[in-house]
């Protein structure tokens, strides 16, 4: 059960900056919560007369039970290019009978950190706003390729539709190819999920990033449809071309994050010869 929990947070993509304090004593919970402009603002703690018994605390205790912090935190999260307005924050996590836990993170999270905000929120005077962050992607590239079957050359649809699901922690890749069948495949990669869907979001939204043309029925390049929510339920789509002028400059990185950590799976989805890698992250698009 736990014993001490102190949780401090701030950045640009919070509302201010937060501390909170949970602790429990005989089987009560006691909650305290302040929050200022800035982290240099916020106390060093929050003093133990100004905790107030929380009347659901039984039930809040079961649901932050459930997130397996003290199992499944490791003690810092970092992004790999941090950036200097990343958020940071650091969790003291102290269970009864067990060493405390110090976690710390700066712009990186653990993949349940939506559920982690949302419990905190249900406390007394908690409000913090969630970082709108991806939680579920879903590509669908339609091509028409050749086929040689015998001496015969015909051209085929092709459907590749790939899914990174936060809440699921799962990657999936169906490939259909008209006249010959659909094949499935199925990735449960927490880890990785997350870090592909952060990485899509820097350094500014992922959607924000594409440049879409228009695509009229004369058009015969590859097609890409993509759909996407957020972590504000809010869904939205487009359409663009599957090219170097439409994806993000940094397409080629995250093809082959996503193609590692998927075991080098092969589809036209996955084809760096659409994208070349040198100067991806210098290059201008040109218009």
């Amino acid at each position: 059960m736990l014993e001490q929990f102190s949780f401090m947070m701030g950045g640009p993509l919070t509302s201010g900056c937060w501390r909170i304090e949970v602790a429990v004593r005989e089987r009560k919970v006691y909650v305290g919560a302040v929050q200022a402009a800035s982290l240099e603002e916020l106390p060093e703690a929050i003093a133990e007369e100004a905790l107030v018994e929380l009347p659901s605390g039984r039930r809040w205790l079961r649901k932050l039970d459930k997130l397996a912090i003290a199992q499944r935190w490791r003690s810092r999260f970092v992004a790999e290019t941090p950036l200097a307005a990343d958020t940071k924050w650091q969790l003291l996590y102290k269970e009864q009978g067990k060493n405390a836990r110090h976690i710390t993170g700066l712009g990186a999270f653990p993949e349940n950190w939506a559920s982690f905000l949302d419990c905190l929120n249900e406390l007394p005077d908690v409000a913090i706003r969630q970082e709108n962050h991806l939680e579920h992607i879903r590509f669908l590239l339609i091509e028409k390729v050749p086929v040689i079957t015998g001496r015969k050359k015909t051209i085929v649809e092709l459907r590749e539709k790939l899914v990174i699901d936060r809440r699921k922690r799962m990657i999936l890749y169906n490939r259909h190819k008209e006249d010959f069948g659909t094949e499935r495949h199925a990735y449960e990669l927490p880890k990785a999920v997350s870090q592909l869907l952060d990485g899509l979001d820097k350094p500014e939204p992922f959607e924000q990033r594409l440049h879409v043309r228009c695509i009229d029925g004369s058009d015969t390049g590859a097609r890409l449809i993509v759909r996407w929510q957020r972590h504000d339920r809010l869904e939205a789509g487009l359409t663009c071309r599957y090219d170097a002028q439409d994806m993000p400059l940094d397409w080629p990185l995250f093809l082959r994050m996503l193609h590692e950590a998927m075991g080098g799976i092969r589809g036209r989805f996955f084809a760096l010869d659409r994208f070349p890698l040198a100067d991806a992250t210098t290059s201008v698009r040109q218009p």
